[in-house]
């Protein structure tokens, strides 16, 4: 397999979540595999001008604004084939930029309390969750906003505080390229869960065209 080079673009805005650390640990993480090259940003400006060079780029953002320039640099990178990786606050990043969240098919809506929950696969034969099985998390359960019809659902979750349940990962097709979105992601407890881990990097694989 070719090496997937990755950027993993963190923003800090958000006061809910150690963004800069998290996505230090995630980047780590992917550069301890065998397929993997991943570099760290919080530099917008590669937005706009700087993303040709990646096959994917994983999103671990939150709040923020997007200029016209990197709203366009991001999106026309994707219709040109290349990855999206949306993690967690990524549902929850740039609420102005429409054709952001246009792309990325969610919106955050609220989520539950911090808690216990378990994550049930919902397409056991797509490459990214092939042999997973339901695991144990403790995170935020996310409520987005989302149109089901335009996305492939991969994971979901019962938010037993509301009787409902949630879709947790899914995936689609943006132009040429691939985009994919998982909703866990709050802190150490669930990146460092196996199940957690396995996910993001095969994630990533798959936005990136390996898998």
């Amino acid at each position: 397999m070719e090496t997937l080079k990755l950027l993993v673009f963190v923003g800090t805005e958000g006061i809910y979540h150690d963004h800069a650390g998290n996505g230090q640990f995630l980047t780590s993480m992917l550069n301890n595999t065998d397929t993997i090259e991943a570099d760290f940003s919080q530099d917008y400006g590669i937005l706009a001008n700087g993303l040709e060079k990646y096959n994917t780029v994983l999103f671990y953002t939150d709040v923020g604004e997007l200029t016209e320039a990197q709203e366009t640099g991001l999106l026309d990178y994707i219709r040109s084939g290349g990855g999206f990786f949306g993690l967690h606050t990524a549902a929850a990043s740039f609420r102005e930029s429409e054709g952001y969240h246009d792309m990325l098919n969610g919106f955050f809506n609220g989520h539950s309390p911090y808690m216990d929950f378990t994550v049930n696969v919902s397409a056991p034969n797509h490459p990214i969750t092939e042999g997973l099985v339901d695991f144990q998390a403790t995170d935020e359960l996310y409520y987005l906003k989302h149109n089901p019809d335009a996305s492939h659902h991969l994971m979901h979750a019962y938010d037993e505080t509301k009787d409902q349940t949630h879709v947790m990962a899914f995936h689609h097709t943006y132009g040429d390229g691939r985009v994919f979105y998982f909703a866990l992601g709050h802190d150490m407890a669930v990146l460092e869960n196996p199940s957690f881990q396995t996910i993001i990097q095969r994630g990533a694989l798959w936005a990136g065209t390996r898998i």
